[in-house]
């Protein structure tokens, strides 16, 4: 469906909508995505592709790689941004902003959220791992269990685009669009 830097990621980023939403009454809610679209890749850095597919009514399964050409050190920075619409045509407000050194995030979030969950699906850098050394990092169906956020995320229009970058240069960006729908 579309391309990303890690797995990891989206699930930072769903972790982040979590956090910020309103917790509203339960209802029968559908959550879709989108888009996946990949922005950005400088391919002399690395390589990228991320699925993310339907299994069960509140499962993704979200498999992918990421081939690492160079070393990744704190020198690069991961942004997050995650804004919320109340419709597909209106206009997305910001609800979050996040960045972050790339080791930084490595021994806090990612170690803390998501490493012991992905482990046993992936080959994933142990969270000590930065800088990241060039390898190949691979994903498969990790299920994705996405009922917690059918209750806590208020039905709406989520946009998250996602950098990695230094000062000087975007290595990857992309943007995941997906709704929230209360039936």
């Amino acid at each position: 469906m579309g391309s990303s830097l890690c797995p990891v990621s989206y699930l930072a980023v769903l972790a982040i909508i979590v956090l910020t939403s309103n917790i509203t009454v339960q209802a029968k809610r559908t959550f879709r995505i989108q888009k996946l679209e990949k922005v950005t890749e400088d391919t002399s850095y690395l390589r990228s592709r991320l699925r993310i597919a339907e299994s069960e009514e509140n499962e993704l399964k979200v498999s992918g790689y990421l081939d690492l050409n160079q070393r990744l050190d704190n020198d690069w920075t991961v942004v997050l941004k995650v804004s919320r619409s109340p419709d597909s045509d209106g206009d997305y407000e910001k609800v979050l902003t996040f960045e972050m050194q790339l080791c930084d995030f490595m021994k806090s979030y990612y170690k803390d959220i998501f490493y012991e969950r992905i482990k046993e699906y992936s080959n994933a850098p142990h969270p000590s791992s930065c800088p990241l050394p060039k390898e190949r990092y691979v994903l498969e169906d990790y299920p994705f269990n996405v009922k917690l956020l059918k209750k806590l995320m208020s039905p709406g229009f989520y946009r998250i685009k996602y950098t990695l970058k230094n000062e000087e240069t975007k290595i990857l960006s992309y943007v995941l669009d997906l709704e929230l729908e209360e039936n």
